[in-house]
């Protein structure tokens, strides 16, 4: 008996560990919707790009898509990363007929996952003209304000700007203080100059960086201050640079708004929504360097009820931006969630995605449309397809991959969902035998924890395997049983 009882927990321990780890592939891993690359005549090496799309250890097999049509990844210009371990894919040698959406499926016997569309876009970026280092003579105190002048590039590219040592030119630190500030469109502002900011040994580099550089950037111009001492402890404050009156931002973006004052003490800056509350919990913390140390209000995630009239002020003066936010789709909460449930059961997807115009929702299964599918009344969508209801659910025909997409004239958004239909014999999840010890006249309730699907039945049995009988007053019985008054040590026997 003991050897019979130690093989089934042995089988149910087997199967518990299978069942957690068993169902459709889960992606971990993908590269953006947007991929830049460029080619680079003098280094090949830097040419290489790498399409991710990495799933977990469930997955059985990877192909790709490009256009809508099945890409053949066997070529010297395209290898498998990691093949048969990895659905990335390595353009070793990218040129202009790579170009083109990519998307990736990861598949095994329960379904498949996608990825979202990824855009390879060829992009280029040219270099700064050489200039010697400028010298700039400026007092104590003064605002300044340095420009830099992009080179040409596709996409537009984007000014940084570098603390560089004179004494040795591969220590560059980035520039990260409160009265020094880079604006939106790449000037360096000084609220208010220090005399440390003319070190001899300083100079403050601009620098070109762009998706097609994939982290690097190019160096361009090179200024060092001159700083004359000053008595003056007082200047005016003054507007420098602000964003303009009226700003547009997609829903699910980022909003970031500025206010860049001059003036000696430094100006502290108080940002203010007039037509409501400030979205606290979506904002970047006012006092770190990401949000310039107050200067920049950012927004995290925006929502459509973040348009309205925002304020700064700093001393005196006052700045007003007006922000309207265009509704690309966008996830109200959170995208559809992985579900697990028994052969059987009802299950449910949501799709609440949110947007103006209203996004239209679409449902896939394993990479095809609902719609393409056999017709199955099981399957209802409800809220103008926000949720997609499975009656019944079949462990053969349900288990697998949804894709949920919500798009609308101004972008979409995309995401998987897990359906995992559980289909096997009910088990114990308890010793096989238990025994209580009981005072008289007391309750007691015996358990009955059983996992199955579809849903088992459980009857109780007394010890000659006889079906319990159900005394009113004295005991009952559903998944459980409460005995009000057993003298000896109960066992009691569950079976199904």
């Amino acid at each position: 008996m003991r050897l019979v009882i130690a093989q089934f927990l042995l089988i149910t321990q087997v199967f518990a560990a299978q069942k957690n780890s068993i169902g459709p592939p889960k992606l971990l891993e993908q590269s953006g919707e947007e991929v830049w690359y460029h080619l680079d005549d003098e280094d090949l090496l830097k040419n290489r790009l790498t399409l991710r799309c990495e799933a977990d250890e469930n997955t059985d097999r990877y192909s790709w898509l490009k256009d809508g049509e099945p890409f053949v990844i066997d070529s010297e210009d395209v290898l498998w990363e990691k093949e048969s371990q990895s659905g990335s894919i390595v353009f070793t040698k990218p040129h202009a007929s790579h170009q083109g959406y990519y998307q990736c499926f990861a598949s095994n016997i329960f379904g498949t996952a996608l990825s979202n569309k990824m855009h390879l876009r060829l992009g280029s970026l040219e270099h700064f003209p050489k200039r010697d280092v400028k010298l700039l003579r400026v007092k104590e105190g003064e605002s300044l304000t340095l420009n830099c002048t992009p080179p040409r590039g596709t996409p537009d590219p984007k000014i940084v700007w570098l603390y560089r040592s004179l004494d040795d030119s591969s220590v560059i630190e980035t520039i990260r203080s409160r009265h020094i500030t880079v604006d939106n469109e790449g000037h360096l502002h000084f609220s208010s100059v220090e005399l440390s900011d003319g070190k001899a040994t300083l100079v403050y580099e601009c620098a070109a960086t762009s998706p097609v550089l994939r982290g690097e950037y190019r160096s361009g111009d090179r200024i060092q201050l001159d700083i004359e001492p000053s008595q003056d402890k007082s200047h005016p404050v003054k507007k420098m640079s602000v964003s303009p009156s009226e700003v547009t931002v997609r829903a699910g973006g980022q909003l970031k708004l500025q206010c860049i004052f001059g003036g000696r003490p430094l100006p502290t800056i108080f940002w203010s929504k007039i037509d409501g509350e400030l979205p606290k919990s979506r904002i970047k913390d006012l006092t770190s360097h990401e949000s310039d140390f107050g200067r920049s209000l950012i927004v995290e995630n925006v929502h459509p009820d973040d348009a309205g009239a925002y304020e700064c002020r700093g001393r005196h003066l006052v700045h007003t931006v007006n922000v309207r936010v265009m509704a690309a789709p966008f996830w109200e909460f959170d995208p559809p969630r992985d579900i697990s449930l028994p052969e059987e059961s009802t299950g449910e997807l949501e799709c609440l995605a949110g947007g103006q115009p209203t996004p239209i929702i679409t449902w896939s299964m394993n990479g095809k449309f609902l719609h393409e599918l056999a017709e199955d009344s099981r399957r209802v969508l409800l809220d103008h397809g926000r949720i997609l209801r499975v009656r019944n659910l079949n462990h053969d025909l349900d288990t697998g991959v949804y894709q949920c997409n919500a798009s609308n004239p101004l972008g979409y958004v995309f995401a998987n969902a897990f359906v995992h239909v559980r289909a096997h014999a009910p088990f114990f999840r308890m010793p096989a035998a238990r025994h209580w010890k009981v005072v008289l006249h007391s309750t007691v309730v015996l358990d009955c924890d059983v996992d199955a699907a579809p849903e088992a039945m459980v009857r109780w049995v007394d010890a000659d395997d006889r079906p319990l009988q159900v005394v009113e007053g004295k005991n009952k019985a559903s998944t459980q049983i409460d005995i009000p008054d057993r003298q000896a040590t109960p066992t009691s026997k569950p079976a199904i």
